[in-house]
C-alpha cells in the first residue's frame, strides 16, 4: 500500500526546501518507516482509499519526528568543539532541540491517527534479559 504522505508534503510542512542537507533519499526513508509503523497499528475497517486527512497529516508529522530525530543522530555525530585555552566552543544544544522536537511531533501525530484506529505505541524504558555470565563461573 502506497504511503500517505509524499515527499512534497513532508517538504513544505516543516520547509525543508535545502535538498543538500535534507536530501530526498532521508525523506523517503523516514517516510516509509513512519507509514509502516501507521500500517501496524491502523484499524482493519479505516478507509484509506482515499485517506483521510487524519491519516496524511498524521503519517507527515510522524515522518517529520522520525526526520528531525535522524537529523539529531546526524548532528550529534558531526559535533565538534573547538578548545581556545580554557574556553570551549561547541555547537550549542541543537540535539536537544531536534530531539524536543522529534518527541513533541510523535505525540502530536499519534493523537491525529488516533481516530483511526491507530493507538500510540508503548514504550518500555527497559527490557530485561536473563543474566549471563561474562567472566569466570557462575
Amino acid at each position: 500500500m502506497a504511503a500517505f504522505t509524499t515527499e512534497a508534503l513532508v517538504r513544505e510542512r516543516f520547509q525543508l526546501g535545502d535538498a543538500a542537507r535534507v536530501p530526498s533519499e532521508l525523506i523517503e526513508q523516514v517516510i516509509e518507516e513512519a507509514h509502516g509503523e501507521v500500517l501496524r497499528r491502523l484499524s482493519p475497517n479505516v478507509e484509506t482509499d482515499p485517506p483521510g486527512v487524519g491519516l496524511v497529516v498524521g503519517e507527515s508529522l510522524l515522518a517529520g519526528a522520525r526526520l528531525y530525530g535522524a537529523l539529531a543522530a546526524k548532528d550529534a555525530f558531526d559535533v565538534k568543539q573547538v578548545t581556545l585555552g580554557s574556553n570551549v566552543v561547541s555547537d550549542g544544544n541543537r540535539f536537544q532541540a531536534l530531539m524536543t522536537m522529534a518527541a513533541w511531533l510523535e505525540d502530536q501525530a499519534w493523537y491525529l491517527l488516533e481516530p483511526s484506529g491507530a493507538e500510540r505505541p508503548a514504550r518500555t524504558v527497559v527490557d530485561a534479559t536473563d543474566s549471563q555470565v561474562v567472566l569466570g563461573e557462575a
